[in-house]
């Protein structure tokens, strides 16, 4: 390699190098000392997550009061997948903790036709992906509940659904 050529790479590596080291130089956001600010930690805002398509149903709030009045831990009510079970609204709430399998409670149209299916066969036809699924599920007027069946309080849920 040519002397020249030595020369035109270093120059080009220091340049690189002071750049970096200008874009590093951090004089324009330290203080002078003795002006430091004093640093408070401040609390974080907690915030209350309310799901609009939750709190408008009385029946997903009784769901809920009835199943803490029964003993059970529910968790907050987060807003469901409505386009699996092509819904109106959602809603999904964890029962002790067991967030895998969360109970998932749904408003379907009134004259949606598969609430014929649900009340004959006790099952509900929900899309995933291409395929057509075949869930097993409550039925109370034109809502449905759904719960797993792997669900360690499943019997008790579902004694408790049945009195709605």
């Amino acid at each position: 390699m040519s002397t020249m050529k030595k020369w035109f790479l270093y120059a080009i590596v220091l340049s690189s190098l002071s750049l970096v080291l200008v874009a590093c130089s951090d004089e324009e956001e330290t203080a002078p000392p003795g002006q430091t600010p004093e640093l408070t930690p401040k609390a974080p805002e907690e915030e209350e997550v309310v799901v609009a398509a939750v709190t408008d149903e009385e029946l997903y709030q009784n769901v809920v009061s009835r199943l803490e009045q029964a003993g059970l831990t529910v968790g907050e009510p987060a807003e469901a997948a409505i386009d699996m079970f092509n819904a109106e609204s959602g809603m999904i709430v964890t029962i002790n903790g067991d967030a895998l399998l969360p109970l998932h409670l749904y408003k379907l149209n009134p004259s949606d036709e598969r609430l014929g299916i649900v009340k004959e066969t006790g099952n509900l036809p929900v899309y995933i992906g291409s395929k057509t699924e075949q869930l097993a599920v409550k039925k109370i007027d034109h809502f449905i509940i759904y719960l797993h069946k792997g669900h360690p309080d499943y019997d008790k849920v579902m004694k408790i659904i049945d009195t709605l």
